[in-house]
């Protein structure tokens, strides 16, 4: 059965390309600049070029295809132009939708975000579920053109297609050291022994998973979810202190964390905002990304756990997993 995935060039993308190839699906991979990412060398995963805003080349793309997973996404918080956010998250959502019902696919699983489903009521503190009414604003543009994407799914279902969504948390995990990937780099600098500093928050939940529990999740999305139906992919509820805490446990030794004061973060927004007004360049902080960081953010991933059999590996398992790749990587002289 030959299988399509959006957003092939992504680390998530990629690593639930190599697995479906390496249980024998024939994986189209669309991608922007084919041959560009090593992990899609695989004999089992065909690269081919196209972009969720072109409709012509999702029509090349879903030729022959049964199975779709759509992970195609503009997933940082800040862009040049934030209309890309919703020509790429939103528009390219809905060309796709065209596309595969145009080309008969049978299934879609659209990967969305927990972010678009929001935090908990201020007064409360209470894990989130895929029931949860949002009550607060969205915090960045990610998140609201991801919202407006998941409205433009069900209008779909309700014409008749099988999608499911999928809403990870805030992945990590195996993958390139960038800015997306902010909790790898933490892990990273302090495996090499070096002065850590995170943002200052010490009690504000945050929900992480591994990035091999959300392909597991993807897979269990397309194979058992319910069309029309959204499921929270997580990992473990956790702060700041508690990724430091495990990584002292997992690698035996203590290393240096400073914790940078609230009121420091909003001075580098302000400061990195006027400088990338002034070069075009993205900023190294973002005030919107400050007021997210402010709240606690626990969500619930039972309702996948019950009805489709996921099973995200406990929270010292997935740093444990992550350390080893990156002293292997290293070792390897593949990362510095």
């Amino acid at each position: 059965m030959k299988v399509l995935i959006t957003g092939a060039n992504g680390f998530l993308g990629a690593r639930l390309a190599q697995k479906l190839a390496d249980s024998k699906l024939e994986v189209r991979a669309m991608v922007r600049r084919p041959g560009e990412n090593p992990d899609l060398q695989h004999p089992g995963i065909e690269q081919v070029k196209g972009d969720v805003r072109d409709p012509a080349s999702l029509a090349t793309a879903m030729q022959g295809v049964k199975q779709v997973y759509h992970l195609a996404a503009l997933s940082t918080d800040w862009a040049a132009d934030l209309r890309d956010f919703y020509r790429i998250n939103a528009q390219g959502t809905v060309n796709l939708l065209k596309a595969a019902q145009a080309a008969g696919v049978e299934r879609i699983v659209n990967t969305s975000s927990a972010g678009s489903i929001g935090p908990p009521d201020p007064a409360e503190i209470y894990p989130v579920d895929e029931n949860h009414i949002r009550t607060v604003g969205y915090f960045i543009d990610y998140e609201t053109s991801k919202a407006i994407a998941d409205e433009w799914v069900l209008r779909y279902v309700l014409k008749g297609m099988d999608i499911v969504t999928a809403n990870p948390t805030r992945i990590f995990g195996p993958g390139p050291l960038e800015r997306k990937n902010g909790y790898l780099l933490l892990i990273h600098r302090f495996i090499q022994r070096k002065v850590v500093a995170y943002p200052g928050f010490q009690t504000q939940l945050a929900n992480f998973v591994h990035v091999d529990d959300v392909v597991n999740g993807l897979i269990l999305c397309m194979e058992r979810g319910y069309s029309g139906e959204r499921y929270i992919l997580g990992g473990s509820n956790v702060t700041f202190p508690d990724l430091f805490k495990t990584l002292e446990k997992v690698t035996g030794f203590r290393n240096r964390i400073i914790p940078v004061p609230l009121w420091l973060l909003g001075f580098l927004a302000n400061l990195s905002g006027l400088v990338s007004k002034l070069t075009g360049k993205a900023p190294i902080l973002t005030k919107a990304w400050l007021r997210k960081a402010y709240i606690s953010w626990p969500v619930s991933s039972d309702r996948a756990i019950r009805e489709l059999g996921y099973a995200p590996m406990d929270y010292e398992t997935a740093v444990r997993k992550t350390v080893e790749w990156l002293r292997e990587e290293q070792a390897a002289g593949r990362i510095p």
